[in-house]
């Protein structure tokens, strides 16, 4: 039978090690495709799954379209020192059309549907990837470092994918944080009732030429070197204190 590889073990696209201050241990982000990565793409989803149940929104995930893991071209998640899955994203292929964007099932009927579209059609010359199922279990003594951890992994993600924009969609209470990594919301499209009535969805775009602009000095530093340790061959680095900014040139899935 087989079992599921430690963090140290698993064979990775992207690997680095971190500490939470909110509760002094060690956190690992692994970033990896399905297809290479299978038992730790299956406990991220069911990490997403819960989760989605606990706050009552679990249709929103479609886990059977999802599961197979072919509509994902990466995923990153965050294991505990335990190698618990603490919570993550995935990352869908390059965008060719705006008819492959989840985004407009999400605004099917709504007024900003024309204005969707149009958004990402302005952006397709420069390459748009979408992230989805993000999740935090909240339960976890490392949740705030996994929240702080999955805002800043716009750059990396552009950077690997070799676009210059990134999409997500978002309810109103996880906006500000979103923004601390970069996002920002897309004002020309009017928020969308997704899953349902209890919340307001919104469009939210990074911009790579844009990154440094839209984040603090010090989130910038952090993105940077984060970015640098992920795309890194070899094994796990760690964090250090300081870091320089460098540059990357772009790869392409």
């Amino acid at each position: 039978m087989k079992t599921m590889k430690t963090a140290s073990e698993v064979v990775q696209t992207g690997m680095l090690r971190a500490t939470a201050p909110e509760a002094g241990t060690e956190y690992t982000v692994i970033a990896a495709s399905p297809r290479r990565e299978r038992l730790l793409w299956d406990k991220y989803l069911a990490g997403a799954a819960a989760s989605y149940d606990r706050h009552g929104c679990a249709a929103a995930l479609d886990y059977d379209e999802v599961s197979s893991g072919a509509g994902t071209a990466l995923f990153f998640a965050v294991l505990d020192e335990s190698d618990q899955v603490r919570g993550g994203l995935r990352v869908q292929p390059r965008f060719s059309a705006a008819a492959q964007s989840h985004a407009l099932a999400e605004w099917a009927g709504q007024p900003g549907q024309v204005q969707l579209v149009n958004a990402i059609e302005e952006r397709l010359a420069g390459g748009i990837v979408e992230v989805k199922t993000a999740w935090v279990d909240e339960r976890s003594p490392i949740a705030r470092s996994v929240a702080g951890q999955l805002s800043r992994l716009g750059l990396v993600i552009m950077e690997m994918s070799g676009t210059d924009h990134m999409m997500a969609t978002a309810a109103d209470h996880v906006l500000r944080r979103w923004q601390s990594g970069g996002g920002r919301v897309d004002e020309s499209v009017p928020p969308t009732p997704f899953p349902d009535e209890r919340y307001r969805t919104r469009l939210m775009w990074w911009d790579r030429a844009r990154l440094q602009e839209h984040t603090t000095e010090e989130t910038w530093r952090r993105m940077r070197m984060e970015a640098d340790i992920l795309q890194s061959p070899g094994h796990a680095q760690r964090l250090p204190g300081r870091v320089s900014i460098s540059s990357k040139s772009a790869g392409r899935w």
